[in-house]
């Protein structure tokens, strides 16, 4: 079945201004830290924006960091809408991407653990992270963007039939 035509569940909007707002944190951060430089610079030099070969360099940086955020935040939006997850009768899939796509299916009778995760940000905008550990080594599906309440009937679940499972094969 091609999994372009699925029916998968999608995240909560709220993913976005959050996605958004650790975006600015993060590239905030960076751009101010590429500043400092020039800061130093030109008062070191004390004529601002003189443009030789070295002094080139530290104005192009902040700048493409710069766009380089404004870029993922008009991305962002559309990320989010990409995200999504199906509870199929064998496994649950996961998906993710636009251009590089992630598409991963957790077999429930693999499933050991069901995490959820909320910091102080997730909790202030209502959604949740899920992280599912699977047997055989140990590997962690992350999934984020759900409700509270999505996220805690989704764990239910998960592990009601990863326990199933389980015992289909113990019965065998």
């Amino acid at each position: 079945m091609d999994h372009e035509q699925l029916d998968y569940r999608r995240v909560s909007p709220r993913l976005i201004p959050l996605r958004q707002i650790n975006n600015a944190i993060g590239f905030g951060f960076f751009f101010l830290a590429l500043l400092v430089p020039i800061v130093i610079v030109n008062a070191v030099n004390s004529t601002f924006f003189s443009m030789n070969s070295a002094a080139y360099l530290l104005y192009v940086l902040p700048v493409a960091v710069l766009v380089w955020g404004i870029v993922l935040a008009c991305i962002i939006p559309r990320q989010v809408r990409a995200m999504g997850y199906l509870e199929q009768q064998d496994d649950l899939l996961l998906r993710r991407g636009i251009l590089f796509r992630n598409q991963v299916a957790v077999p429930y009778g693999r499933i050991q653990y069901v995490d959820i995760r909320q910091g102080p940000l997730q909790r202030a905008f209502g959604v949740t992270q899920i992280v599912i550990t699977t047997a055989g080594g140990g590997t962690a599906s992350t999934f984020e963007g759900l409700v509270m309440p999505e996220a805690e009937r989704l764990r239910d679940e998960l592990t009601q039939r990863g326990y199933a499972r389980l015992a289909e094969l113990g019965q065998s």
